[in-house]
């Protein structure tokens, strides 16, 4: 009984997905659920990318300049860890003794609530 009905409401979810005046629909109720874990997962990629960085300064004696992240993000990591769960590159400001990395969030624009930011500073 129970596979059924799971059945049924992968099937209810393709038509739905299938005709576009339903899809839109779809769309709307599905991102409040959705939303939270995306932006929970850039957060645990963020952070991956801070460990990183970290790890490289630990090693090198030197963070990434913010001129070199984008090679820097090429040589180190591959496939969508470099993009948001929105498909935008995370953006990268170093200092002489701290950086910050940042997602523009679901909105895709810089300086809204929605974005999210790791900062560290190295320890004296």
């Amino acid at each position: 009984m129970v596979t059924r009905l799971i059945l049924l409401i992968i099937l209810g979810f393709v038509a739905a997905l299938y005709f576009p005046d339903s899809r839109e629909m779809m769309i709307e109720e599905v991102m409040p659920v959705i939303q939270p874990m995306l932006v929970w997962n850039a957060e645990r990629e963020m952070d991956t990318l801070a460990r990183s960085v970290r790890r490289e300064a630990r090693e090198t004696y030197q963070i990434p300049a913010t001129r070199s992240w984008n090679a820097w993000l090429v040589a180190n990591f591959t496939g969508d860890a470099a993009t948001d769960p929105w498909g935008k590159t995370y953006s990268y400001q170093a200092w002489a003794d701290s950086f910050a990395i940042r997602s523009d969030g679901p909105d895709g624009e810089r300086g809204g609530t929605d974005d999210i930011l790791y900062s560290w500073q190295r320890p004296f």
